[in-house]
Parts: C-alpha cells; structure tokens; sequence
C-alpha cells in the first residue's frame, strides 16, 4: 500500500499539519518535529501526493505545449528550450503534436485542460480555434509560438518570417536566378502566409512578376513535396531556383531533383527555410535560413512562466515578441558559379 501523509505523522508522532508544513517547507515546525517527520518520511518510503498538493496551492507546475510536429528542427530545439527553462523553474511538461489537424488540436486542448495545467505554450494549426479562445477566456495563461494569428488575444512568439523570406529570395535574384519556384506550406497558416508575402515582395522590388505556374504547396509534407517538385521539373519552362518554405519539404525537394538527376545548383538552385544540421554536409551545400529556434522556446516559456508566477494578465494581451532569422550562405544557389562568372 502506498505510504500516506496520515502514516508519516502517526510514526512520527505528530499531527498531519506537523507533518504537512514540514515535508512542504511551510509555516512553523520546530525543528525537532521537522527532523523526525523529515528522517520517517525518508525511511517509509513516502512520496507527497501531487493532486493534493495541486489542490492546495491551486497549481500543478505543469505546462502544456502543442505543436505540429516534433520531428522538425524547429520544434526540436524549442520544445528544448521550452523543456529547459521549465525544469529550471521547478515545471513539468506535457508535449502533445497536433500533425496540422484542427480536430486533433481541440482534443489536446481539452486534454491539456483537464490536466489543470498551469499554462500554455501552442503553435497553432489554423488561424483560429474556438475552444483556445475560451479558454484565454477563462483566465489561462497561453504564448502563441512560432505562429501568431491576429484572431488569438495572447502573447506571441514569433519569427520575422516576411525578412527571412525576402532575404532568401533577393539572394537568388542577386546571383541571376529570375524563374524562381516556391513551395509552401499551407494557405492560412500564419508561417505560410508570411514566408509567400517575403517572396512576392523580394519579386516586386526585383520587378518579377508572380507567375502562379511557379506557386505551389508542400503542406510540410516530405512526400507531397517530392510531388510537387516533380511538377516543376516537368515543366516545359522549369524554374531556375526553388525556394522552400521548410526543413521537411526541403527534405523533399531535395530527393526529387537527386532522383531526376537535376544537377545543383547548375539547372535549379535551391534555398530551404530552417538550417538543419546536415545542410552543411550537402553536395552542394545547402544555403538555408536559420531560425533562432532555441531561443523561440525559452523566451516562450520564460514569458508564460511570468504571466503564472506574477499574474501578470496584462501581458496575455496582444503583445508580439520577435525574433530575427539570418541567412546562412553555402552553395546550392550558385554562390561559388557566380563569383567564377564575375
């Protein structure tokens, strides 16, 4: 049977209140009593009680987190730092992926809820979710991460995605790229719809029209890029550069011009959003824009743990905290090429 707070005091020879202030470091024991309660606690086996603990001090120090998918470098390294900065502060998590479902978030949500957690770090799956606003509603503290649609009332932690993406594109148009292919991700999703913003902006001032045969979307699905890249390569008049909105499909694109033996960056250069480890290690290297993805999940988790700790409810308001991308620069957009030709 599982040693119980009542088992502590009777052996201990103290009341259960002894024993309670004494094992949670609470209110007045001397020391005496606390040595004892502390030294039969420690020889029974007795192990507090977290749900009981929970309803005493109306917290669980358990933070929920819900994203897309945790396979992808981006998530990877935020859950981490996510995870890290909880642990610090004495919070479990609980990790949930959603795979871009709507119907699978809400479940989480409720779940998550249902768990009395004490926050919430998501990075959502629509641009708006009924059950998430009543539950900001309700008073819990919620940081958007990663996305951040205007319709959810809470604090955001996000990417200056348009930046990045101009950034990548005019890098191609600099080394002479002009039929430039992208694939994205999924309309609606607040990343999507910002990286496809930074594209067309990076045309508009290089004076490229938007030619919607080059637009196409991946739904950051490996498989479902290898498809689309296909269609490109198939073209009567394939681009000459794609630009990939994120690691998973960059994955993708990859594979099919390997397959169709496109040479890189010779026929079709290439640029992915998100600088996984091995983008180094391609032949040619891949030129790649790196998110701060680290420090998205600590700041994240950093920012919720204040609105928990200090109630601070002001700050679930429609604050945006953002974090510039960089490019990172190797050679899969001709890099090398183009300083031969100048």
């Amino acid at each position: 049977m599982r040693k119980t707070l009542k088992d502590v005091a009777k052996k201990a020879g103290v009341s259960t209140a002894v024993a309670s202030r004494a094992l949670g470091s609470y209110g007045y024991v001397s020391k005496e009593a606390r040595e004892k309660v502390l030294k039969v606690a420690e020889k029974i086996g007795y192990q507090p009680d977290a749900i009981a603990r929970s309803l005493m001090t109306q917290k669980t120090h358990t933070i929920g987190i819900i994203i897309s998918d945790i396979t992808t470098i981006f998530f990877t390294s935020a859950v981490r730092g996510i995870e890290d900065v909880a642990r610090r502060d004495g919070y479990n998590v609980i990790l949930c992926n959603s795979d871009e479902n709507l119907q699978k978030e809400t479940e989480y949500l409720k779940v998550i809820y249902e768990k009395k957690v004490d926050g919430l770090i998501i990075s959502m799956s629509a641009k708006t979710n009924s059950y998430l606003k009543k539950l900001i509603r309700g008073g819990l503290p919620v940081v958007l991460l990663d996305r951040g649609p205007k319709e959810i009332k809470a604090t955001k932690v996000i990417i200056d995605n348009v930046s990045g993406a101009y950034e990548a594109v005019n890098h191609l148009i600099k080394l002479g790229r002009r039929r430039i292919g992208v694939i994205n991700g999924i309309a609606g999703v607040t990343t999507s719809d910002e990286r496809f913003e930074g594209y067309k902006r990076a045309l508009k001032d290089n004076d490229i029209l938007v030619d919607p045969e080059l637009v196409k979307y991946g739904e950051f699905k490996m498989e479902k890029t290898r498809q689309v890249t296909r269609q490109f390569i198939e073209m009567t008049h394939p681009p000459d550069a794609l630009f990939v909105t994120n690691e998973v499909m960059t994955t993708g694109a990859l594979l099919a011009l390997n397959e169709n033996n496109v040479r890189i960056p010779e026929e079709i250069a290439i640029v992915g959003f998100d600088d996984p480890v091995w983008a180094p290690l391609m032949k040619p290297p891949l030129t790649a824009v790196r998110q701060p993805s680290y420090s998205v999940g600590t700041i994240a988790c950093q920012t919720l743990l204040q609105i928990i700790n200090k109630g601070d409810r002001e700050r679930t308001s429609e604050e945006e905290i953002v974090l510039k991308p960089k490019l990172i620069t190797r050679e899969s957009c001709g890099e090398k090429l183009f300083k031969k030709r100048a």
